[in-house]
This record gives C-alpha cells, structure tokens and sequence, in this order.
C-alpha cells in the first residue's frame, strides 16, 4: 500500500493536470506503508518489506503542549476512489478561539494516522506521521492509496496521550456492482435548526454522501433558535475559520462524517449569498470581494476531506467525477467559481433575483465556465455506465415563482438558459441521465426538459431535489408557472438514491422537527426511475 503524508505547509505541485492529480497522491512527504509496504523514511524509494514493524513507523518530532483534546472537530472521509480515500480531521483545542487558531499554537504539530480493515485496528494496512501548520489552521488532509476496491476501512489520529473518535469508511466498488446507495444533503444553516438529519443519516446504508453545498451560512446570528459564533457577517479567513469550527464542533453532523466518505462541492453561502464569479452581492469593491472569496475558498479546503491542492486565490477545480464500477458515473459541478456575472439584477445589491431581461438569454452567458464545460462534456462522454447522475447545486429544470409575468430565479439555471441548453442536449445523448440537485430550501421532483416550461417538450432526465438539512424553508407553491414540478415536499431531511442496473429508487427522507434534535424521520415520498426511461414515476 502507497499512502501519503503531506506536510501542512507544503503549497502542492505545479502543472499537474486535474485527471492525473486525483489518481495519485495528494501528498509527497514522508511516506509510511503496511501491508504492501515501501519506506518508513523521507524520501526513500519502494522496500521489499511485506509488513512495516513498529520501529518503522514515524515518531512524531513536532509535539507543542495543547490546553485541551485537539480532535473537537471529529473526523471525516471523502473522495474515494476504487483504491484511495482522502483522511481529514483538523487539531483546535479551543475550537472557537477568537483568532481562528482553534486553541492551537503557532507552530508545528505532528498527528499519527492509522488506516485498518478492522475497527480494532488489529490489521493495519496504513499508519504516519502528518505534519499539520499553522498556515492550514492544523488541518490534515492524508491521501490513502493503494486500498482494495469496495471495502470498509476504518481510521483514528493520535496526538501526544489523545486519539480521535473512529471513523469508518469505504472505497468505490470497480467491475459491476449490483447496487450502490447515495446520501445527498445540502443547506445546513446552523441556526435556523438542528442537525438531526445527521443523525439519521448516519443510519442509513450508504456508499458514499454527495454534499451539493450551503455547507455553511456567512450571516450573523438572528436567523434562528440557535446563536452562531463569530456573530457578524464573515469576511476575512479568521472569521471562516471560527464558523466552519462551530458547525464542525456539532455532535450529529459529525456522526454523519464518521460513517460515510464524503463528496463534497459548494454553493453560493460558503462565500456570500448568491455571488457568481467574481461579483459578491453587497460588495461594491471588486478587490475586497476577491479578497473574501480567496478567505472563504481557504477555509473551506482547511474544513473538507478533499483530495485538492490548498488554495491559492481561487481553486484549481472543486468538480469531479467518480464511477461505481459500470453502475454509474457521478459528474459533480462547481456553479459559482467561473460562473459569468448574474443578469437582470444591480450586482451590488441582493434580493433582486428574479425576474427577466434581454441579458438572461445572451448565447455567451456560461455557468460552469469554460474549462468545465469541456471537462463535463468529455466526462459525459466517457460512457461505459448504465446510469450518469449529475451532481448538480442549483435547480436546472426550471421554476417560475410569478403568478401572472415570468419571474425567473436568475441564481438558478434559468439566470443562463442558453447554457442550460447545451448541458440538457448533452444528457439526451447520453445513458440514463438523472439529475441530483440541492439549495432551494425545498424537495422537488422536476422533469428536466429539452425546451424548459414547455409541458409538451420531451423529457430528457428526472431531476430530485434535497431536502435541506435545516435552513428556512422556501414553501411558496411555484407550480402555476412551472408545469415541469412533479411534486414539492416543505420539509426538512435528505435524499437517498439507491442505484441498481434496472432502476434508482430516490426517497425524500423527511423529519418531523428540526427544531427537535432528537426528532423522528419518516419517507415523505418515493420515486422510481426506470433503466430506459427518463420519466421518474411513484413507487
């Protein structure tokens, strides 16, 4: 087994390309394996060790005195591969701490990993030293690789007589797996409600959870029943530093991130509400807002079980794709980094986001930009699955909120239709499309069509949206205008998808209280589509 320890301070690796950076290793410090075992030394090439012994593994050299238990933030797992999964925690004593340093000092710090196929941790098949910094707020970020493909591993860290809690996870499934199950959540205000729907979550049986972003909210306490820290609108990376702390600190949402690996993509909240490339509602100063968005993108790396380089600015690509064996391939997007300034609307000012103009359907207007619409069309086209889901933040079959005029929700796709059409002529042409989308505030089940709002246009894909986790619900009814709207849940909760060759069965899992942590969840509805079929139908 090949695993990487990435140094807290290293800055990543010039000119490598996305395709070949997310097949290797994101760390090229000291190396340590067990199992299939090369060195236990910096730098040193392959041994023919079978099995490292204990006077191979790394003794942690940086070790400064902590006020407390580093691992308040739990652990987490995330970008699995067929034979690799990202390891993250990150060391914050005083997870809070008014300078964002959670607690720790301004120096080194190094945290013993182990990676074992058994909860007891009797079968080793990866342990090292990581060396955390104050530069990445002490996050860790370890690129396990060489792992057996479909199969649970599980992990902990060590810091001087502390260990963290376990963490359980699990590498994608290669040939053809007969199923594989999908958790996809999103809008998770902390304040507006609890994070029961983690809790359940974490019961579910699942492969791997897709978060379609709102992972956190940059407003000020006000909003809910619960008060949130720092208690201003977040602007400089201290300020994101201490909000992703707070949220992370949550007992439920980390039992969720213990049991699951992770696939993570943002919205708009983890920067600024509705910001779109590098326009920030309600900053009128360009350079301040690229300021903001160059804080929010650091600590949102620094936070996540993300197999990227740390930032510099803006992030090489948060999309991705991974593949099930030859069940299916998940293409997820990025709708905010590249994506052109929002029309119809003064940039610098918010609450003005629907409606329409000549702008909205200008042919050069893009979502994605266009790097990532290459990436996307290439990946689509790469074929050789039954099912293609699409990770996709914001709604794309469309929803007309007026009751008599067009009012377009510009921060949806219908702010850039000529975009959204050459991404739904993309899914006609390819196998069982299906689309997974979040950030409403509202489950939906939409039919993706080739000409939006056109209720005899051919559907292309079915598209489901989450539930949020717990952020203010949208209720408006938008189905007078919008005859692509199959159903609307008002609730709470999350999706499961579960993928075989013949269907995807998509439930809404709903809670009766967010406002109970402890609140009961029940099926609000349950759709099946069928292999052939791009109309979801009731189960």
């Amino acid at each position: 087994m090949n695993t990487g320890k990435r140094d807290g301070e290293q800055q990543g690796r010039a000119g490598i390309g996305r395709r070949q950076f997310l097949t290797g290793a994101a760390a090229t410090a000291a190396v340590l394996t067990v199992g299939c075992g090369s060195s236990g030394s910096e730098g040193s090439g392959p041994s023919s060790t079978a099995r490292a012994t204990t006077s191979t593994v790394p003794k942690p050299v940086h070790v400064p005195e902590l006020s407390g238990d580093p691992f308040t933030l739990g652990v987490a797992s995330g970008d699995p591969r067929t034979d690799a999964v990202v390891l993250w925690t990150r060391l914050a004593p005083e997870p809070v701490a008014e300078d964002g340093s959670g607690g720790m000092p301004d120096a080194k710090a190094d945290v013993t990993w182990e990676l074992a196929t058994d909860a007891a941790f009797t079968e080793l098949v990866g342990t090292g030293v990581f060396t955390t910094s104050p530069a990445h707020a002490h996050s860790v970020h370890i690129d396990a690789t060489g792992l057996e493909p479909g199969r649970d591993h599980h992990y902990r860290f060590r810091y001087a007589d502390w260990t963290s809690p376990v963490g359980r996870t699990r590498t994608l499934p290669e040939g053809s797996p007969k199923a594989f199950g999908i958790g996809v959540v999103n809008c998770q205000m902390y304040e507006s409600g609890y994070f029961g729907a983690y809790q359940h979550l974490a019961e579910e049986d699942l492969d791997v959870v897709v978060h379609l972003g709102d992972y956190i909210y940059e407003y000020p306490a006000g909003l809910g029943p619960r008060a949130v820290v720092p208690n201003k609108v977040l602007k400089t990376l201290e300020d994101y530093r201490i909000r992703y702390a707070h949220y992370k600190r949550d007992e439920q949402l980390q039992a969720a991130h213990a049991r699951f690996p992770f696939v993570l993509t943002w919205d708009d909240h983890e920067v600024s509400n509705n910001y779109m490339g590098d326009v920030l509602v309600g900053n009128d100063d360009p350079a301040l807002g690229q300021a903001r968005k160059a804080a929010a993108y650091r600590a949102w790396w620094e936070h996540q079980p993300t197999r990227l380089d740390p930032p510099k600015g803006s992030v090489e690509a948060v999309y991705q794709a991974f593949a099930a064996g030859d069940l299916l391939r998940l293409h997820l997007l990025d709708e905010r980094q590249d994506a052109a300034i929002p029309p119809c609307r003064d940039t610098a000012q918010s609450g003005t986001d629907y409606g329409n103009c000549d702008a909205r359907v200008d042919e050069d207007r893009t979502r994605l930009g266009t790097d990532q619409e290459m990436w996307l069309k290439g990946s689509l086209e790469e074929g050789g699955v039954t099912w293609n889901l699409l990770g996709n933040p914001v709604v794309l079959a469309g929803v007309d909120g007026g009751s008599d005029a067009a009012a377009y929700y510009l921060d949806t796709w219908d702010g850039f239709p000529q975009a959204r059409k050459r991404l739904i002529a993309q899914l006609a042409e390819v196998s069982n499309p299906v689309v997974l989308t979040g950030d409403y505030h509202a489950g939906m089940v939409l039919d993706v069509q080739a000409e939006p709002f056109d209720a005899s246009s051919k559907v292309v894909a079915p598209e489901f949206m989450s539930p949020p986790i717990s952020s203010i619900l949208f209720p408006a009814d938008v189905s007078k205008r919008t005859p692509q709207l199959r159903q609307q849940l008002n609730d709470h909760g999350y999706l499961t998808v579960a993928v075989t060759p013949e269907r995807v069965t998509v439930a809404f899992r709903v809670l009766d209280d967010v406002m109970d942590p402890k609140t009961a969840i029940s099926t609000g509805a349950t759709w099946v589509v069928d292999a052939g079929d791009p109309v979801a139908r009731p189960a």
